[in-house]
């Protein structure tokens, strides 16, 4: 079958070659697996045929009782069929239920069937899906009732979800904590029902921001170990793993979040969820982006493949922040309004605040002032009338706000009585790499020594602790650097860095650095604030692609072509390719001419600017940011 992919990727020219790697370039399953399933489906009985498309009508995961309510036959009588199909390959046991092995089993199945008969199929599967949540819905919760009862019901989503994870996802952690609380004082809960109960008191204690979230996955942890499908024990991993992570343990952190995925295979989609983004935004902190969007795809899939979809605004909400991260602004707003604007069963109001938080960073960075308070309102909104997800991002959010709306005043009082604790945060610089270079700036135009001193010390420490995490390395050099008024640790800070904010920031410096160095030695250059900024040079450098301008970047910092296609990873020649569509698009024709076109217009890109910027708003971050 994986061979089968391959081979449909290339004749379907998803997949194309650039500089010797191979890049995906549209998510779809090619037709010729889908009739490799098909093919395989044939070779069936008929009656293992009829089993898995009414199945598959059912969505990725099912219950066997569900298929034997459709076809009107005694589970029992199924069991011939169904060995068949597990035998083909076709079907797992996942957990409590049943699975398709994989994507392209349950689409080349869903092929084989006439679209007329498919949606016959599909309304019946949902309409026995809308009886259960409407049973579920109906029940007096007020009144005293069975703790099995209370505890798992089958939603309209085809997984398992309980009462109290359903609260808790919600925003309502209190509420759920007390429901999970009472199913696990009940002598009648299965075993199911408190492995449910465990993971979502977990979850609704760390959101809560409660010790008994540490104490009861220590607990698990102790006695049962980390078992493959016990979702209780998989959320206690998940929870060590980021308490871990906040208090800048990082490489432990990481151990314990991918194990919590590894184990999770078997799990419903409604709890792995939880096991997967957590991972992938400790790997969007590490930079590692490919990795982390990985992860969210893969949730959102198989979410959206039961019989109706559910939270599928958790994973558009990750995804935000992760573009963000990367610098895909406009990717980042796209996914953080599918967030924000997302109504249930697909909502996630314990998510919002980062979405709209995301909205606001976006668009700061693009210049819309007025739009980036507004989204901040919204976020301080739901944190204050609910509970969600916490994130040191809200806090930032308003710093980087006050700063530029209200100016140096209104920074030096959030940082002295609301957000005074947030210097020295760990969490600030694992998941902002750019803050230690804001504040250090900061500290210096108010000059507060004990600020600047404080984030040094911070992301020294936190350097220490994670010698073998490269961008935690380079935010504290870059931290450094800007004390220090150091060009060369600046010019590795561009090369290296894989944050497009910290390479803003430190290009914007030296920018400085050097108008300072000329002026001292009488040349008339231009300084990052001069009228140069409004040339023509400056408004075409928006046109230039992300990677013409992180090589026009290279250039400015002295690296020769094939310096610069070492770090880049592209050939010598691809990088004068691209070096001579940029002198194209900006006019120009020497590398003296690009050098002082990047200190520029960096400049005016950069993040923080303590300078009277009278064109904020009018187009020019707007160019730097997209």
């Amino acid at each position: 079958m994986l061979a089968e992919f391959a081979l449909g990727l290339a004749e379907e020219g998803l997949v194309k070659e650039d500089s010797g790697r191979i890049q995906l370039i549209e998510r779809r399953i090619p037709r010729r697996i889908v009739e490799f399933v098909m093919r395989q489906l044939s070779d069936l009985s008929t009656s293992c045929q009829q089993f898995l498309k009414v199945a598959a009508a059912l969505g990725k995961s099912f219950m066997l009782e569900d298929v034997s309510r459709m076809l009107d036959r005694s589970s029992a009588t199924l069991l011939t069929p169904l060995d068949e199909a597990m035998a083909a390959g076709f079907i797992v046991a996942a957990a409590h239920r049943l699975a398709f092995r994989s994507e392209f089993h349950l689409q080349g199945i869903n092929e084989s069937i006439p679209l007329p008969v498919r949606d016959a199929l599909r309304r019946e599967a949902l309409g026995l899906s809308g009886r259960r949540a409407r049973a579920y819905d109906q029940k007096p919760w007020v009144t005293e009732r069975s703790a099995e009862h209370e505890s798992v019901v089958q939603n309209e989503a085809g997984g398992m979800c309980s009462r109290a994870h359903r609260l808790i996802m919600n925003g309502n952690a209190a509420a759920g904590v007390r429901v999970a609380e009472r199913v696990l004082a009940s002598s009648e809960a299965s075993i199911s029902a408190r492995l449910d109960a465990e993971a979502s008191l977990i979850l609704g204690y760390f959101l809560l921001g409660r010790d008994d979230a540490d104490k009861l996955a220590d607990k698990i942890l102790r006695e049962r170990g980390t078992g493959s499908g016990d979702i209780a024990a998989l959320m206690a991993l998940t929870t060590r793993s980021n308490l871990l992570w906040r208090a800048g343990e990082l490489a432990e952190g990481l151990r314990l979040g991918e194990a919590a995925v590894h184990y999770s295979e078997s799990v419903d989609p409604v709890w792995r969820l939880h096991f997967q983004l957590a991972l992938a935004g400790k790997l969007a902190n590490l930079r590692e982006f490919d990795r982390a969007e990985s992860l969210i795809n893969d949730a959102e899939g198989a979410l959206q493949v039961l019989s109706m979809p559910v939270w599928t605004a958790a994973a558009a909400a990750m995804r935000s922040r992760v573009y963000l991260q990367s610098g895909r602004i406009g990717d980042a707003r796209r996914e953080a309004m599918l967030a924000t604007t997302a109504v249930d069963p697909d909502a996630v109001p314990m998510l919002r605040p980062l979405a709209y938080s995301v909205l606001s960073n976006a668009s700061f960075y693009m210049g819309d002032l007025p739009a980036a308070v507004e989204y901040l309102r919204r976020a301080q909104g739901d944190v204050a009338s609910q509970v969600v997800l916490d994130s040191v991002q809200y806090a930032w959010t308003e710093l980087l706000i006050a700063v530029k709306r209200d100016g140096l005043p209104a920074a030096a009082e959030l940082l002295s009585g609301k957000h005074r604790r947030l210097p020295a945060q760990r969490s600030l610089y694992i998941e902002v790499p750019s803050a230690a270079a804001f504040l250090v700036v900061l500290a210096r135009d108010l000059g507060d020594s004990h600020l600047e001193r404080t984030v040094l010390a911070t992301v020294d420490q936190l350097a220490s602790d994670n010698p073998g995490v490269s961008v935690i390395g380079l935010t504290a050099m870059h931290a450094h650097a800007l004390a220090n008024r150091a060009p060369a640790a600046l010019a590795l800070i561009i090369v290296q860095s894989p944050d497009p904010i910290s390479v803003a920031l430190a290009t914007e410096e030296l920018a400085k650095l050097y108008a300072a160095r000329d002026s001292v030695e009488g040349r008339q250059n231009a300084t990052p604030y001069s009228e140069e900024v409004g040339s023509p040079l400056a408004a075409c450098w928006s046109t230039l692609s992300d990677m013409e301008r992180r090589i026009a970047y290279l250039v400015s910092v002295g690296l020769t072509n094939r310096q610069i296609a070492k770090q880049v990873h592209l050939s010598q020649h691809t990088v004068n390719y691209h070096l001579r569509k940029v002198y194209k698009k900006l006019g120009i024709s020497t590398r003296v001419e690009l050098v002082r076109g990047a200190a520029t217009y960096t400049s005016t890109a950069a993040v923080y600017s303590m300078g009277d910027d009278n064109r904020y708003g009018s187009g020019y971050i707007e160019g730097a940011a997209s």
